[in-house]
């Protein structure tokens, strides 16, 4: 994965992150903080090679059971991550908070490879998360 950041972030800002692996596969998928900015830090790793997603995606999940399916959609993705496990973060102290709901699971659907063939991402585990900070 890469956990790819700026030098200043804005005081309120939110973001979806997810990445997942098995052997010769991984994906990293990510939304919201760069939106309108052009750049994604989404890719497929496949045999060690990096094709990347530039596409901007849509990201869908019950923000009322954070253990339903979520799904992760764009041109040439196709994901639906299914959690095992939820850990939750909150702070708050009056204008400075954050809430960050990391969920834990496996992977399925697929990606589109630099090629134009599809890779499929079962068996892929790793995690998915919303998170919300004021800082």
């Amino acid at each position: 994965m890469l956990d790819h950041g700026r030098g200043k972030w804005p005081y309120s800002v939110s973001w979806n992150w997810a990445a997942g692996s098995a052997p010769g596969r991984a994906v990293q998928l990510g939304g919201k903080w760069t939106d309108g900015t052009g750049l994604t830090e989404n890719a497929l790793i496949l045999d060690g090679r990096l094709h990347k997603i530039g596409a901007r995606l849509e990201w869908v999940y019950d923000r009322s059971d954070w253990m339903r399916p979520w799904r992760v959609e764009g041109d040439g993705v196709e994901v639906e991550f299914t959690p095992f496990h939820e850990k939750v973060s909150r702070t708050e102290l009056g204008v400075v908070g954050s809430e960050t709901h990391q969920c834990f699971g496996h992977f399925g659907g697929r990606v589109r490879a630099d090629d134009g063939g599809w890779v499929g991402l079962d068996g892929l585990t790793g995690w998915a998360e919303e998170a919300r900070n004021r800082w």
